[in-house]
């Protein structure tokens, strides 16, 4: 069991684990910090089945969920912005590295049903939807140029808030379009194909 912790996901595991809860800890509302505790379990039972069966899917998914309720705390101004950015980072490094994993399979798999289940795994990851307008706005803007700042991508939507645009950067990064390189401001999104 520790074994699994001594890894780079098993690190982050834990420190996405740790700071949800210490962020659930801040919220007024019982129930709903009932709720994303409860959730917070999930992601972490389902990270533990991961690494037995490598369902990225699942986990994937579980982490959405997570990454949801936190939105919906923040929107109900339940979560203070800046510990909603700070998570929705770490939400989207896990992610991240998940969807690094889900392709090192895919090239170390063989037989035909490789590329149906890592297609399920990345609809189950991106909710099951295809590229939107938004998507493919910023597919658009890479045309252009090969490596953007998030600051860049924003000004195509100022009416539309940093979180649902990076909720597309991640998932046009589990698609396999885009890249995330770098940290924090120096941080910037670079065109794949």
């Amino acid at each position: 069991m520790d074994d699994i912790f001594n890894t780079e996901l098993g690190r982050k595991i834990l420190a996405l684990t740790k700071a949800s809860f210490k962020v659930s800890d801040l919220i007024s509302d019982l129930v709903f910090r009932g709720k994303i505790k409860e959730q917070v379990i999930e992601v972490y039972k389902t990270f533990l089945m991961f690494n037995a069966e490598k369902n990225h899917g699942e986990l994937l998914k579980e982490i959405n969920v997570l990454d949801h309720y936190f939105y919906l705390g923040g929107h109900l101004n339940l979560i203070k912005e800046e510990h909603l950015k700070q998570l929705q980072n770490g939400f989207l490094v896990f992610k991240s590295h998940i969807i690094l994993a889900m392709n090192e399979n895919d090239k170390s798999d063989t037989g035909s049903h490789k590329g149906a289940r890592l297609s399920d795994e990345r609809e189950l990851a991106s909710g099951g939807e295809s590229l939107n307008a938004k998507q493919k706005k910023i597919m658009e803007k890479f045309s252009s140029k090969d490596t953007l700042k998030l600051a860049e991508i924003l000004e195509l939507f100022p009416d539309i808030s940093e979180r649902t645009i990076r909720n597309e950067l991640t998932f046009l990064i589990g698609l396999g379009e885009i890249t995330r390189d770098g940290r924090g401001n120096g941080s910037f999104y670079r065109l794949l194909k």
